[in-house]
C-alpha cells in the first residue's frame, strides 16, 4: 500500500526527502464535489471546468469526482503489512496515521514527528 509521507517539520540542509525510504512519485489528484449525482453536477457553474480538467467522472460515496488529468509530485512510501508499519515507526519514532489529499495511488499519509 502507498502512503504519501512528510515530515511535520523540515530538517536543516534536507533536500526535502522525507526519509531513505521516501521515492518521488507523480499522483493523480482526486477532485471530489459535493453534489451526490452527476445530473445535478451539471447544473453548476464550475461543472464545465471539472469536467475538462477530470478524467473518470463518477458519482461515489454520495458526491461526484474525477481524477485530474494533470499529475503532482508527492515523495511516497510502500508499506504492505503491520510488521512493516510497526518497523518503519520504530525506525522513524512517532508518526502520525492520517487521511491524505486524496489521490488515485495513496489515500493515506504517513507525518514523521520526530
Amino acid at each position: 500500500m502507498k502512503f504519501v509521507v512528510s515530515r511535520q517539520t523540515s530538517r536543516v540542509g534536507a533536500n526535502g526527502k522525507p526519509c531513505e525510504e521516501a521515492r518521488e512519485e507523480e499522483l493523480t489528484p482526486l477532485d471530489y464535489r459535493m453534489v451526490s449525482t452527476l445530473e445535478e453536477a451539471k447544473k453548476k457553474v464550475w461543472y464545465k471546468d471539472w469536467l475538462e480538467g477530470g478524467t473518470g467522472h463518477r458519482e461515489e460515496n454520495g458526491m461526484v469526482v474525477c481524477e485530474k488529468k494533470e499529475k503532482v509530485k508527492r515523495w511516497v512510501v510502500e508499506i504492505n503489512s503491520l510488521e512493516e508499519l510497526i518497523s518503519f515507526q520504530a525506525k522513524h519514532g512517532t508518526i502520525t496515521l492520517t487521511d491524505s489529499t486524496p489521490y488515485s495511488e495513496a489515500k493515506k499519509e504517513i507525518i514523521l514527528n520526530g
